[in-house]
């Protein structure tokens, strides 16, 4: 049997509602020559039965059950078994252009990149779709330090820049060379340990790289689930950015990236605890929880630190004037800033 060209992996669990759109969507790619591999992450509902009954439909399809350890390690264990020239990444309750692999590929293959990166859109189960704004032009990075500023680009920008953030980090939005993968082994953290397991895997695999290309294509589908939005708030969540935020500091100075490492992954850290607390002061919580919460918050040592050493005065006036109130430990401002 040939080599397939692309082998797509899809983590699946608990998504049998809209499961079907997102497999339709890659046994009708334009590119034939394919392999999907579905791997059923512990699903409780009629997901495993749906992935057995898609492989005896369609030879490409390759199956893998397995206890739930979250979406990182079902990747992994995609990769473990994928056997395309390249690799790419879909989530089941999302969908891809028919067209997309096969653009892609020819891309990869013509110019002999190790990764393309396209971008997305957007949309709700009642038709809205809002794109991800990009370059409107092709983008190709063949020079060391112009995937090293991609990388820094990556983590966050620079503390005057408008947005946290300009760069798409999923690796649903990238065609990856499988020899690459395999011969650096590369795999995914676990989200369950790290937040935005994407980020540093495209880090790493970035580190490793060569050619680099950025289409302004908005090729997948990503699916906006409006009742996640009441989801339980999570008390540990800033804890968990600061693990994160040591982490990805490591990360950065492992690979010399200095000072401008410490910028970027600081206003990464800033952006992320900014939401974390706005997601949690908009809760359905009573405000004495809200409140009690949020002391405990300001009272980290850690926003001192980082007043002392990271230029906060520089970010946009909304965003300096949040960091500001909460190294300052100012509880009610922060709190009733935090609603607006």
């Amino acid at each position: 049997m040939n080599q397939p060209k692309v082998s797509i992996i899809v983590p699946v669990y608990n998504v049998e509602k809209y499961f079907q759109q997102c497999v339709n969507s890659l046994l009708n790619q334009t590119l034939a020559d394919i392999e999907i591999i579905l791997v059923n992450d512990g699903s409780s509902d009629n997901c495993p039965a749906m992935c057995d009954a898609y492989s005896k439909q369609d030879h490409r399809i390759k199956i893998i059950h397995k206890k739930n350890e979250g979406l990182g390690y079902a990747r992994n264990s995609g990769i473990e078994i994928a056997t395309g020239e390249y690799i790419a990444f879909v989530d089941s309750d999302d969908y891809v252009e028919l067209n997309t692999y096969q653009k892609v590929y020819d891309l990869a293959t013509d110019t002999k990149t190790d990764i393309v990166y396209f971008t997305y859109q957007r949309f709700d189960n009642h038709g809205n779709i809002w794109t991800k704004t990009s370059s409107s032009k092709q983008i190709q990075l063949h020079k060391h330090i112009e995937i090293r500023e991609l990388m820094l680009d990556m983590v966050a920008n620079r503390p005057k820049a408008k947005r946290d953030s300009d760069i798409t980090c999923s690796s649903c939005c990238a065609l990856y060379s499988n020899d690459l993968i395999q011969k650096h082994k590369l795999r995914f953290k676990s989200e369950r340990e790290l937040i935005s397991e994407d980020r540093l895997f495209n880090l790493d695999y970035l580190s490793h790289s060569s050619r680099v290309i950025i289409v302004p294509d908005a090729f997948y589908y990503y699916r906006i689930n409006l009742s996640s939005f009441s989801r339980t708030v999570r008390p540990d969540r800033i804890d968990k950015n600061y693990y994160y935020y040591q982490y990805l500091l490591d990360e950065l100075r492992t690979n010399n990236f200095g000072k401008e490492g410490f910028l970027r992954a600081t206003r990464l850290f800033i952006g992320y605890s900014r939401s974390s607390i706005r997601q949690y002061i908009k809760s359905s919580l009573s405000k004495r929880e809200k409140m009690q919460w949020l002391k405990g918050v300001v009272n980290h040592s850690y926003w001192k630190e980082i007043a002392s050493s990271y230029p906060y005065w520089q970010l946009p006036l909304k965003y300096a004037l949040h960091f500001y109130l909460l190294h300052k430990g100012y509880l009610r401002l922060l709190y009733y800033y935090s609603k607006l």
